[in-house]
């Protein structure tokens, strides 16, 4: 009965670490808010864009809404969609400003041509 206990204290134990770490990064706060694209989405539509407090957040575009999560890590915005894709969203302007890398591969900037900025057009989140 003792070794059950210990196994399963054990256990507990590793998933309340496990949770504690996968809750670490640097601070979302200073980026939550609201933020619209600078320029419209190819040629078409601007991209709303909210960041929410809770690391939750949308992204809408003509109408459709995709909902993702988000985290900070070493200065960069990390947004993770349901289907998998990640996004690295460099901010600039004390994250008055976003550039989101849209190329599907990672890179130290963002590559001319293939991000889209975003101003923030409201605090909070």
């Amino acid at each position: 009965m003792n070794k059950n206990f210990l196994t399963v204290t054990a256990v507990l134990g590793l998933i309340m670490v496990g949770l504690v770490l996968g809750g670490c990064g640097e601070s979302r706060s200073q980026f939550a808010g609201a933020y619209k694209s600078v320029e419209p989405f190819g040629g078409k539509d601007y991209i709303d864009l909210d960041l929410q407090d809770n690391g939750k957040g949308t992204w809408t575009l003509a109408g459709k809404t995709v909902e993702f999560t988000w985290v900070v890590n070493e200065g960069k915005i990390f947004i993770y969609t349901k289907p998998g894709a990640i996004l690295v969203v460099t901010p600039s302007e004390e994250g008055k400003m976003l550039s989101a890398d849209m190329t599907g591969d990672w890179h130290p900037g963002c590559p001319p041509g293939s991000c889209v900025n975003f101003k923030r057009v409201k605090d909070g989140g």
